[in-house]
């Protein structure tokens, strides 16, 4: 089973360690690079970002990543895990392996 969550951002900030997550530039075809995948690849609507916010990356994954389950995480907020839900604050990012569980159920 392949998951992937795109993680929406718009600048450079800490991204989890795990394969699942891939960070995704919102509005790369109106805004500089920051050097992440950018929503303006393949089939997309990143230029109407100034409306749609979030939602271009969302419509960018939806028609361009190939996995059975596609997710979208903001940059600073993510699922946590409920086996490590009092570590500290980066390590209670859920990871492929836990969710591959849920999703499975």
């Amino acid at each position: 089973m392949e998951t992937k969550i795109i993680i929406a951002t718009h600048k450079p900030y800490w991204i989890p360690d795990d394969p699942m997550y891939l960070p995704v530039q919102m509005g790369h075809a109106i805004h500089p690079d920051i050097g992440y995948t950018g929503d303006d690849t393949g089939e997309n609507i990143s230029d109407r970002n100034w409306n749609f916010c979030e939602l271009t990356g969302l419509y960018w994954a939806w028609k361009n990543i190939e996995a059975d389950y596609i997710g979208l995480v903001h940059y600073r907020r993510y699922f946590a895990s409920r086996a490590n839900r009092f570590a500290p604050k980066r390590q209670r990012v859920i990871r492929h392996e836990e969710l591959d569980q849920i999703l499975a159920t």
